[in-house]
C-alpha cells in the first residue's frame, strides 16, 4: 500500500478495514479506516485513531418548555448540555397569624433517561409562618456523561421591618439567583430558573412572602451520544395565594435546555 499523489487530485491515502489494516505496520504508518471513518496511524506500537475535523458549525437547540425527543444530528462526535430546573413560586403575604399560602416548587429539567436531571426550586413560603425561603434545587449526573452540577441558590428569607405613617410597604424576599438569569424580583418571568419573589407586604398588619429557590444547574459533555435523547423542561412554580390585605407571590422561571452538536 501506497500514499498516491497525482497534481491535479492531490494526494490518496490507502484504506482498509480494522480487520484488514497492516499486521505488521511501520511507524507513523497511516491510513482511511473504513469501518470507524476516522484515519488511522500507527505510533507508541498500537493503531491510533485521528478524528478529522469536518469543519461543520456546531448546532445549537434550545428547548425553553415542554417535552419530546432530542435527535442527535448526523456525523456528530459529541454534545454539551446546559441545563435548568424551574424557579420555585414566591410565597404570598398576608397576616402573620396566616391566611397566606406557599409557592409550589418548579418542575425538574430532564435530558436522556436517567441522564442528566435538573430538579426545580423550592417554593417560598408565606412570611408570616416563620420559615426561610425556599431552596435551590439540584443537578445528578450519569455516566456517559460528565461535566459540572450546581444547586441553585435559595430564595430570600422575610425580614421584620418598621413601618409608619408615610410608607407601610416593605417587599418580599427576592428569588434565588440561577446560573442563566438574575435575582427574579418578579419583573421578568424569562429569567430561567430563577426562584419567583415573595409578595411585598399590603398593611401594618401583613406579613411579606418569602422568595423561592432557583432551579439546579448542569453543564456536561456527552461523547459519542446516543441517536435520540428525549427531554422535558420543568415549568416554573406558581406564586402563593394572598391573605387578608396581601398579595399573591411571584411565578418562577421555567427550565431551559440548550444542546450543542460537535461535528
Amino acid at each position: 500500500m501506497t500514499f498516491l499523489v497525482d497534481g491535479t487530485l492531490g494526494g490518496t491515502f490507502p484504506s482498509w478495514t480494522t480487520a484488514t489494516r497492516p499486521a505488521s505496520p511501520a511507524v507513523g504508518q497511516m491510513g482511511y479506516n473504513t469501518t470507524t471513518g476516522l484515519f488511522d496511524q500507527y505510533v507508541a506500537g498500537a493503531w491510533q485513531s485521528v478524528s478529522i475535523g469536518t469543519g461543520a458549525v456546531p448546532q445549537v437547540t434550545k428547548y425553553t418548555s415542554g417535552s419530546g425527543t432530542y435527535t442527535t444530528p448526523t456525523g456528530a462526535k459529541y454534545l454539551t448540555v446546559q441545563m435548568v430546573g424551574a424557579g420555585g413560586g414566591g410565597g404570598g403575604s398576608g397576616p402573620n397569624t396566616g391566611g397566606a399560602t406557599s409557592g409550589t416548587a418548579g418542575g425538574s429539567t430532564t435530558f436522556g433517561t436517567s441522564l442528566l436531571t435538573c430538579t426545580g426550586g423550592g417554593g417560598g413560603a408565606n412570611g408570616g409562618l416563620g420559615t426561610g425561603g425556599g431552596f435551590g434545587g439540584g443537578g445528578t449526573i450519569n455516566s456517559p456523561a460528565v461535566g459540572l452540577a450546581l444547586a441553585g441558590n435559595q430564595g430570600g428569607t422575610f425580614t421584620a421591618g418598621t413601618y409608619n405613617a408615610i410608607s407601610f410597604y416593605l417587599s418580599g424576599g427576592f428569588g434565588g439567583i440561577s446560573p442563566l438569569g438574575t435575582a427574579y424580583s418578579g419583573t421578568n418571568a424569562s429569567l430561567s430558573g430563577s426562584g419567583g419573589a415573595g409578595a411585598f407586604s399590603g398593611g401594618v398588619a401583613s406579613v411579606v412572602g418569602n422568595g423561592a429557590g432557583a432551579g439546579g444547574y448542569i453543564q456536561a459533555i456527552i461523547p459519542s451520544p446516543s441517536a435520540t435523547y428525549s427531554y422535558a423542561v420543568g415549568a416554573g412554580g406558581t406564586g402563593g395565594g394572598a391573605g387578608t390585605d396581601g398579595y399573591v407571590g411571584y411565578a418562577g422561571g421555567a427550565g431551559l435546555i440548550v444542546v450543542t452538536a460537535y461535528f
